[in-house]
């Protein structure tokens, strides 16, 4: 119905037998689409159309435009899933991103605090009491151990030394004995570091002290 209403409007239009503002209106439209604007092109070629031929025009204008809402409504589609699909990639990275944030920072943190803790187990001095001795740190033994690591000068080649000691009333250390030791200003090392370090309590020490490697 609509097509041979446009039909029956391009029929008038040629012959003049619209008012000037259909006219205008019709000629807008054609502007605006191309088969219109076709089809009123070859009605116009057509001198004196017949029933036949007025068909086949008819049938002509049917296919353009069934052609043309063909194409709309392809192209609609193809542009929709094309934005469906965008969305949901920008939605994707979101997430990703989201989850970096939150998870990175704390697998950083982690890492740092393991590398620490390696650190410290590589450059710790140990020591401890060995038999034959009384003698124990004031501040205890770990307290010891960092104030050694802290004034240690790291020259020494040995792993392991013995050292034995006396201790004054007062919790001073006297009379500093480094068995086992090889360079002799590292055994003054030690007995100095004994000597000016932390008090300690009973009266007589022996202990192992073992560097890092």
């Amino acid at each position: 119905m609509e097509n041979n209403y446009q039909l029956s409007r391009i029929h008038n239009y040629i012959n003049g037998l619209m008012s000037r503002e259909e006219m205008h209106a019709l000629e807008r439209e054609a502007l605006d689409d191309p088969f219109l604007q076709d089809a009123i092109d070859g009605y116009r070629l057509q001198h004196g159309v017949d029933a036949k031929s007025l068909s086949l025009l008819q049938q002509r204008l049917e296919r353009r435009v069934e052609e043309h809402a063909q194409q709309k409504h392809r192209h609609y589609f193809g542009w929709q899933r094309l934005a469906i699909g965008l969305t949901a990639a920008v939605l994707f990275i979101a997430i990703c991103t989201l989850l970096l944030i939150r998870y990175l920072p704390n697998t950083g943190k982690q890492n740092v605090t393991e590398v620490e803790l390696m650190d410290e187990a590589l450059t710790a001095i140990k020591v401890q009491s060995i038999a034959g001795g009384d003698a124990q740190p004031m501040e205890g033994w770990n307290s010891f151990s960092q104030y050694l690591k802290k004034h240690y000068s790291g020259r020494n080649t040995e792993r392991h030394l013995e050292v034995s000691f006396k201790v004054d009333k007062n919790g001073a250390v006297y009379a500093v004995r480094v068995v086992g030791g090889q360079s002799p200003e590292m055994n003054q090392e030690i007995a100095r570091l004994l000597q000016r370090g932390p008090k300690w309590t009973g009266s007589e020490g022996r202990i192992r002290i073992t560097f890092p490697e």
